[in-house]
């Protein structure tokens, strides 16, 4: 019993004796770099969600973007009621497109935009010179005949006066539909940081 204390004595002194031997400086020294490694890490993590922040308006932008596409026609004839003069705009688009952003349902977006024929008209206005830029930029791509192809799908499918099925552009370009889903998408994107400036570019 006695042998046993004595051991469990010495067990505690070596415990001790092995909590004391780091000097003041080498725990500094442990103290800084585990303060660095923390830093590192905490910078990584603000820097992951920052770029998860952008990626999620980039994808919010991109999804408006459609929105608004899939609405035109809707938005137009609606717009067509109203006679306005830049006068009487009270916000521009990038202001209503902003707006946007703070919306998660769709029907609440068409709506707002809708708030006012003047309003919708900004709106639309501003899509058809984005898409008439983009237009201009396809016809004077060195791809030009890919880009135009992009182009013409974008327009048949959510411009035309009769707008078109992806099977029947597919037809109409003689491409395979994937290809069509390709190229509207390509098209979706880059009308996007037309619409929304160069934030609208989405993150890859």
């Amino acid at each position: 019993m006695k042998k046993k204390k004595q051991e469990e004595k010495e067990g505690e002194e070596e415990g001790r004796k092995s909590m004391i031997l780091l000097s003041e400086r080498q725990m500094k020294e442990i103290y800084e770099r585990a303060a660095t490694i923390g830093a590192k890490e905490a910078l990584k993590f603000f820097e992951a969600e920052r770029k998860k922040e952008y990626k999620g308006r980039a994808d919010k932008r991109l999804g408006n973007t459609k929105l608004l596409l899939r609405n035109y026609h809707m938005l137009k004839d609606h717009a067509e009621k109203s006679v306005f003069g830049r006068t009487q705009m009270e916000e521009s688009a990038l202001d209503i497109l902003e707006s946007m952003m703070s919306m998660y349902d769709n029907e609440v977006i068409i709506e707002s935009i809708k708030r006012s024929a003047t309003r919708t008209a900004v709106i639309v206005s501003h899509i058809e010179t984005m898409l008439g830029l983009y237009e201009a930029y396809c016809d004077k791509s060195r791809s030009r005949e890919i880009e135009r192809r992009r182009y013409e799908a974008l327009w048949d499918m959510y411009i035309a006066a009769s707008t078109m099925s992806p099977k029947e552009i597919a037809d109409k370009q003689h491409v395979s539909k994937d290809t069509v889903y390709a190229d509207l998408r390509i098209a979706i994107e880059k009308i996007t940081a037309l619409i929304f400036g160069v934030d609208g570019l989405t993150v890859r």
